[in-house]
């Protein structure tokens, strides 16, 4: 399941009523100001189900094997750092009523496994092998929590915070006087 993340509070900040008096590159200084005070623009949430798995053989000193199976949700957010936006990378001609933007990727901002998602679906133990203690399940769902991460670019997630980043951002830009907006990711 996705969903776009609440932006209320951040639109309330960014998208006044009126156009801004002054020069267009000391509007957008200031509402680049604003925008870095917030740290993150969260622009995707997903959740993600894993299922984490774990094979333990017995070895000629070891008797019997250890098998696991867990279920887990994981919620993803992403979207952009705006506290690594630097001033460089805002270029604007007053003149051509014209700016350029440019973004840092798209990151993971948070990823949150709670405890009551998290679910024993399989385990067997044969011979006279211990059960998996606390700690070796506690590395399988970090484990679990490093492949969820490694497949974020198949997933489209980081794609699509960057899209819906533009997509928040175009409209204030628009508004703020400007006629040629170029955005960009790097």
């Amino acid at each position: 399941m996705r969903k776009l993340l609440p932006l209320i509070a951040v639109l309330a900040l960014l998208l006044p009523a009126c156009r801004p008096q002054g020069s267009l590159q000391d509007s957008l200084t200031t509402r680049i100001e604003q925008l870095r005070a917030t740290a993150e623009l969260g622009t995707v949430e997903y959740t993600v189900r894993k299922a984490v798995k774990a094979r333990d053989e017995g070895e000629w000193f070891k008797i019997g094997n250890r098998r696991i199976l867990f279920s887990c949700t994981a919620r993803l957010k992403a979207g952009i750092n705006l506290a690594r936006l630097q001033s460089e990378q805002i270029v604007v001609d007053e003149q051509s009523r014209s700016v350029t933007l440019t973004l840092p990727h798209a990151t993971v901002l948070s990823i949150n496994i709670p405890p009551e998602e998290i679910r024993l679906e399989y385990e067997d133990i044969t011979g006279f092998r211990q059960r998996f203690s606390d700690q070796e399940r506690q590395a399988l769902l970090r484990q679990g929590e490093r492949e969820i991460i490694r497949d974020l670019p198949r997933l489209g997630i980081l794609d699509e915070a960057e899209a819906n980043a533009e997509e928040f951002l175009r409209p204030m830009l628009e508004q703020m006087g400007f006629e040629n907006i170029e955005i960009r990711f790097e």
